[in-house]
């Protein structure tokens, strides 16, 4: 019987704090930060009426490894209930120079810890932490806006033994969306990151199995700089 208590106090417990952990919204799906640009900026807002929050933001290389040539600033803030704050990611240059003939992409990170809820002061409790991390694209002078929202039409497909090879002959990053091929979606493998599992670097490949046929119809889009679903596109595999 008193396992089963326990087991009662623990669940609520683990109920509030992740009650707590709910409600902050981020600003965006993905941050681009022209090269032109001092810094690039995130929103991130408390949409609860009692909880305060510790929120952390940092910059990581899309491998996390070594050290990126960004800065969050502030890296550490208290975050009110309903509040709203704003931080700045800039670009530190530090080592050596990002390309200038073809997006860079990194990834930042955002964490929160929710304060203790009343309910729980003075109690054995978990302190539970939530992480969200998006894409920091960086796009150099030479590339354009118009030429980032254009770039997945001009994606290619060829066979490629039990596969689709997709290729990307853009300078941009372009994150699909959905690829079907006769009416069935393709799945991304399953030891991908999701994240980055339909992403195609410039100029780079990627190969989803498929099923492929005589004239399989392809149609496929992408997500834009504003986190918005595309037009789809189609094509014919011969």
């Amino acid at each position: 019987m008193k396992s089963v208590f326990h087991l009662a106090v623990f669940i609520s417990t683990l109920t509030l704090c992740s009650s707590a952990l709910a409600g902050v919204q981020i600003g965006a799906t993905r941050i681009i930060y022209p090269e032109k640009n001092d810094e690039a900026q995130l929103s991130v807002k408390s949409q609860n009426t009692t909880i305060s929050h510790l929120v952390q933001a940092w910059v990581s290389n899309i491998d996390d490894q070594g050290e990126p040539p960004f800065i969050a600033t502030p890296p550490i803030i208290k975050l009110g209930a309903n509040q709203e704050t704003i931080f700045h990611f800039i670009y530190a240059k530090k080592g050596a120079e990002l390309p200038k003939d073809r997006e860079s992409v990194f990834w930042a990170n955002i964490k929160f810890i929710a304060s203790t809820p009343e309910e729980l002061q003075n109690k054995s409790k978990l302190q539970l932490a939530s992480r969200t991390r998006i894409k920091l694209i960086y796009r150099p002078s030479t590339l354009t806006e118009d030429g980032a929202s254009s770039a997945y039409k001009k994606i290619t497909f060829a066979r490629k033994g039990a596969g689709l090879n997709i290729s990307n002959p853009t300078p941009y990053y372009v994150t699909l969306s959905t690829v079907s091929v006769n009416n069935v979606k393709l799945a991304a493998p399953r030891n991908t990151l999701a994240a980055l599992s339909m992403m195609v670097a410039p100029f780079g490949v990627i190969t989803l199995p498929a099923n492929l046929t005589v004239n399989s119809s392809i149609k496929w889009n992408a997500i834009n700089d504003y986190g918005s679903v595309t037009e789809s596109q189609q094509t014919l595999l011969p």
